[in-house]
C-alpha cells in the first residue's frame, strides 16, 4: 500500500507539475502508514444469496496531517446459491477532510429468487430463480463547502445481464425478463452530505444526511433515460452505557427505471430480515432504531426494530402493507484503532427469520 501511494505521488508530480515539497506535505506519509488492518475470512449469511465465505482486506491509513482515516476495502466471496463477487471500495479523506474521493468497482454473478415488481408481488410470494451478472463503477468527488457540509458529483455506470434460471416461469414474471436481457445504465448526478458524526466507522454522536440523484441519459451511453433519488438520514447519541442510532430513508424512481434500479427493500440495511428485491417498486420509505451497547472486552451487542413500505408512488403508500423488522446482534471489535466491528445479526421480518454476518454496522 505504501509503495502504491509512492507511485501515485510520483505521477501527481509529473501530471500536475506540482512543487514536490508542497505535495509531500499535502499527502504526508507517516512512519507507520497503515494505522489499522483487517485481513480475515468472513462468513457470509444473507437471505438473498445464502451462506458462504468472503475474504476481506481492509487497511486504514492517513493521507495528510489532520485528515481522518482513509480506507480501502477489497473483498471476494462465494455463497451456497452459486453466487460470487469481487469488489473494491475506496474512502479517501484529504486536506483535513475538505476533499472526499470515494468509489466502488465491483463484479458479481448473483443467483437468487425474483418475485416481480410491486408490493403485491412480494406479498404473493411467487418467485423464480434468476441469474444476474453485473459490473458496476461508481466514483464520487465531494468538496467541503462549510463545516460538515459537502457538495459534489457522482458518476454511476452499470451493466446488468439478467436471465431466468428455470425452464418455466409464471407469465407475469416471464413478461418482465423474457429469455434474458442485458441493460447498460450510465448516469451522473449531484450528491449533498451533512456529516457531523464523531467517527466514520462507529459513531456515538452526530448526524449523517445524504441526498443523491442519478440521471441516466442515452447521451452518456445509457440504454434508458430515467432518474432515481434517495435520501438517508442517520442520527447518533449517547444513551446510558451505549449509543442510540436512528435512521430514516426515502427512495424514488421515475418511469422507465430498470428492475435492478427500482427501490429495493432490504438493501443497504433498510431493513434487515427481507430478501433484497422481494419488495421493489418506484417509491420506498423506511424508519428504524438501534441501540448499541458494550458487553465485555471487545464484545458488544445491539437490538433493533423498524418498519417501512414500498409502493408505486408516495401518494399511494398508505394502501400498501407495512413491512416491519426487529432483531438483535453481537459485535466483535475487529480493528481497534479504526473502530470497525464484525457484526452478526438475527432479524425477524414479516414472514421469515434471517441471519446476517458482515463487517461494520448496518448504518
Amino acid at each position: 500500500m505504501r509503495a502504491l501511494v509512492g507511485v501515485l505521488l510520483l505521477l501527481a508530480r509529473q501530471v500536475l507539475a506540482a512543487d514536490p515539497a508542497l505535495l509531500d506535505k499535502e499527502l504526508a506519509l507517516e512512519r507507520n502508514f497503515v494505522q489499522d488492518l483487517i485481513v480475515a475470512p468472513i462468513p457470509i449469511s444473507n437471505p438473498t444469496i445464502g451462506t458462504g465465505l468472503a475474504v476481506v482486506v481492509m487497511p486504514f491509513y492517513h493521507l495528510g496531517a489532520g485528515s481522518p482515516l482513509s480506507n480501502t476495502a477489497v473483498a471476494a466471496g462465494v455463497t451456497s446459491s452459486g453466487s460470487w463477487g469481487l469488489g473494491a471500495m475506496q474512502s479517501t479523506r484529504l486536506r483535513g477532510d475538505q476533499l472526499r474521493l470515494d468509489g466502488l468497482l465491483a463484479f458479481a454473478d448473483l443467483r437468487y429468487r425474483f418475485y416481480g415488481a410491486g408490493a403485491d408481488a412480494g406479498m404473493n410470494g411467487t418467485s423464480v430463480p434468476i441469474v444476474q451478472k453485473a459490473v458496476a463503477f461508481a466514483p464520487e468527488l465531494l468538496f467541503q463547502t462549510a463545516r460538515g457540509i459537502f457538495l459534489g458529483l457522482r458518476y454511476r455506470g452499470v451493466r446488468v445481464e439478467t436471465a431466468l434460471d428455470t425452464a418455466s416461469a409464471p407469465p407475469e414474471i416471464s413478461a418482465l425478463i423474457g429469455q434474458g436481457v442485458t441493460i447498460t445504465s450510465s448516469g451522473v448526478g449531484p450528491k449533498a452530505t451533512l456529516d457531523t458524526r464523531d467517527h466514520d466507522m462507529s459513531p456515538s454522536a452526530g448526524t449523517l444526511v445524504e441526498l443523491r440523484a442519478n440521471f441516466a441519459e442515452e447521451a452518456l451511453g445509457s440504454e434508458f433515460t430515467y432518474q432515481t433519488y434517495d435520501l438517508g438520514a442517520n442520527y447518533y447519541r449517547r444513551a446510558g452505557p451505549g449509543v442510540l442510532a436512528l435512521r430514516g430513508y426515502l427512495c424514488k424512481a421515475s418511469e422507465r427505471t430498470p428492475l435492478f434500479d427500482l427501490c429495493l427493500y432490504g438493501s443497504g440495511g433498510d431493513l434487515r430480515g427481507y430478501e433484497v428485491g422481494r419488495f421493489r417498486d418506484r417509491a420506498m420509505a423506511t424508519a428504524q432504531a438501534e441501540y448499541r451497547f458494550p458487553l465485555a472486552g471487545r464484545f458488544g451487542a445491539v437490538v433493533f426494530a423498524g418498519t417501512g413500505k414500498v409502493a408505486r408512488s408516495f401518494s399511494s403508500m398508505g394502501e400498501e402493507p407495512d413491512l416491519p423488522s426487529a432483531g438483535f446482534g453481537l459485535r466483535w471489535l475487529a480493528a481497534e484503532k479504526a473502530r470497525v466491528n464484525l457484526s452478526i445479526d438475527v432479524a425477524r421480518s414479516r414472514d421469515d427469520t434471517s441471519l446476517y454476518v458482515y463487517v461494520k454496522e448496518s448504518f
